[in-house]
């Protein structure tokens, strides 16, 4: 069994399809920093175990920290998956049944960064256009008996801590922020901007949400034009 801990805030274009995609591995809990666009209440009628964290408004790191830190110590799982609820974890059943055979306690994963124009209707996989980024390859799935997964700000990097057997097999790991078009990245930026917390501003946590909007502007459209198609079975 896998268990998964999503971290949202006003995700209800797209909430749907990602608990969709987790609750066929099992349980999923639901983190929500206090959303006002119907997002819990859409994970809620879906399945999903929703729980609210954080301060109203107010977007803060630590807040983070400590939810995906914390959230999974008393899962009885096999596995836990801790992610934001634009990254999709691509799971082969035999494949972690076979790790978990062997032992593996944690789990390697290859991060795509997926760019497009269109937003997806049914499932996430309608969109397959990107780039490998080394950048998403986070690790965010791992047993529930390890003794800490000590994420850092960011939670890119962690330095996990216990009886650590990593897999020999890559995850792939969809990181889907950059759907939709730049416009509507802008506009997310901008509300995510208007909430950071005075420790995100004075540490520069969350920075690319500075960014003036016409090199926004052209970093999307930069990685847009780099991007492949590929297919998600092949990778």
């Amino acid at each position: 069994m896998i268990e998964t801990f999503l971290i949202s805030w006003n995700e209800s274009d797209t909430i749907h399809l990602t608990i969709k995609h987790y609750l066929k591995f099992g349980k999923v809990t639901l983190f929500d920093n206090y959303s006002n666009d119907g997002t819990p209440e859409i994970a809620d009628k879906l399945g999903a175990y929703v729980q609210s964290f954080g301060r109203k408004g107010v977007l803060d790191d630590r807040e983070y920290l400590k939810i995906k830190n914390n959230c999974w110590k008393e899962s009885k799982a096999d596995y836990v998956i801790v992610c934001d609820s634009d990254e999709i974890l691509q799971i082969d059943n035999k494949l972690i049944e076979r790790e978990l055979s062997k032992g593996v306690t944690i789990f390697k994963t290859w991060g795509w960064n997926i760019f497009s124009n269109k937003m997806p209707k049914k499932d996430w996989a309608e969109i397959n256009t990107g780039f490998h980024d080394p950048n998403f390859s986070k690790q965010i799935i791992f047993s529930p008996k390890l003794r800490g997964i000590n994420y850092v700000y960011g939670c890119h990097v962690c330095n996990p801590e216990g009886d650590l057997k990593y897999s020999n097999t890559v995850l792939p790991l969809f990181h889907y922020r950059n759907v939709g078009g730049v416009d509507r990245l802008i506009e997310r930026h901008k509300s995510y901007r208007r909430r950071m917390s005075d420790l995100n501003k004075r540490l520069r946590l969350g920075y690319h949400y500075l960014t003036e909007e016409k090199k926004k502007r052209k970093e999307w459209h930069d990685c847009f034009q780099n991007s492949i198609e590929f297919s998600q079975d092949f990778i």
